[in-house]
């Protein structure tokens, strides 16, 4: 934590790296932008158009020929962005997008990291969680995204029983290292599933949840959102849902969420002058550096950027060196931005303003 604290509020740097370290999904998820970009970027624009409709490749071994036939980043490059990342002040190591467990040599790419004394979190659709789970000893955090039982089939076209069943086996067969969290994002869809998730983890014991709205934005096409946002007849629910969730947190359900977040977005309330910066640095597969989901800019590439020598020491650091060149733009992204309610940066802004109850669910952001 004091590690983090110099980081954030001295250097005012980041204290996570978001690590694409692959761009295959054997998902669809209707809401998700990154396995639609990463077809068009492949050349397939029929797959992509034809797979908007949320349909899934079930298969792992399907999203695993997705995955290899675009340039994911090689081991190599993997280990020299957390050397970078480790060198730049950074402590947490979160591999995620598209889905980082089609990946076979992520257990490898997780034990660099932990060897860097780095703390390891993976964020995953959760298929194939049973099957890999026993690998994942390097990782310390786990994060599943997960919708409910009846709307997950329409929103990411899987079955919720394939979700639910990896998170129950490596609960309950002692595979965590770390309480596991759920993460939820609250649409149109699921309204009123959203409960029914949060007492499934308060059964197991050794999970937790988080919420987020469903958040639009510019980027994102607007037939995907038509069938998932919170229409103005469901607002008394919404309303209701989160007044339910903060009481429940009060009776002690394990929701990391802080109350003033949950009351934002109750509200309504968009948030602002945003810590991003200081929070999470993100590269995507081609290694290049982003510092916000909404702006979504390339800022620089961070191999490109970096000089090593024969035995690979840092000789000129990449991410330092984008950072620095890049930060009036930041300053600016920042001072323009109309706000979100993103969870990880609504959190990360009330903790750097001294929001006591948002540091219990720190070492998710």
């Amino acid at each position: 934590m004091a590690k983090s604290a110099w980081q954030m509020k001295v250097r005012r740097r980041p204290v996570t790296i978001s690590h694409s370290v692959n761009s295959g999904c054997n998902l669809r998820c209707v809401f998700c932008d990154e396995w639609k970009k990463n077809l068009v970027e492949r050349g397939d624009l029929d797959a992509a158009s034809d797979s908007a409709s949320g349909s899934a490749v079930d298969s792992p071994a399907a999203g695993s020929a997705i995955s290899s036939a675009l340039r994911d980043p090689s081991f190599e490059d993997v280990c020299k962005i957390i050397d970078l990342a480790v060198d730049f002040g950074i402590g947490s190591y979160n591999a995620w997008s598209t889905e980082p467990l089609l990946r076979k040599d992520l257990p490898e790419i997780m034990k660099y990291a932990k060897s860097k004394g780095m703390k390891t979190f993976m964020i995953t659709n959760g298929t194939l969680l049973k099957k890999r789970i026993h690998e994942l000893e390097d990782v310390d955090y786990i994060s599943v995204s997960v919708d409910g039982p009846t709307s997950t089939r329409e929103i990411r076209g899987t079955d919720y029983d394939v979700i639910a069943d990896g998170i129950r086996y490596a609960s309950e067969n002692g595979f965590l290292n770390e309480p596991l969290l759920m993460n939820c994002v609250i649409s149109g869809k699921n309204l009123g599933e959203v409960t029914d998730l949060l007492r499934f983890a308060k059964e197991l014991g050794n999970v937790k949840m988080a919420v987020e709205p469903l958040y639009t934005f510019k980027r994102m096409g607007d037939t995907d959102w038509d069938d998932l946002i919170i229409r103005d007849e469901q607002k008394p629910q919404f309303v209701s849902l989160m007044n339910e969730l903060i009481d429940l947190k009060k009776q002690g359900y394990p929701l990391i969420n802080s109350k003033t977040y949950l009351k934002q977005i109750r509200d309504g309330k968009l948030i602002r002058n945003c810590r991003v910066d200081c929070g999470i640095l993100a590269v995507d597969h081609h290694n290049d550096l982003y510092n916000c989901r909404i702006h979504n800019k390339p800022l620089g590439n961070v191999i490109e950027n970096s000089v090593f020598d024969e035995s690979g020491k840092i000789i000129e650091n990449g991410i330092t060196k984008v950072w620095n060149q890049t930060k009036k733009e930041r300053k600016e992204m920042i001072r323009n931005c109309e706000g979100c309610q993103f969870f990880g940066y609504a959190e990360l802004t009330l903790m750097n303003n001294y929001n006591i109850e948002s540091f219990y669910g720190y070492e998710w952001l």
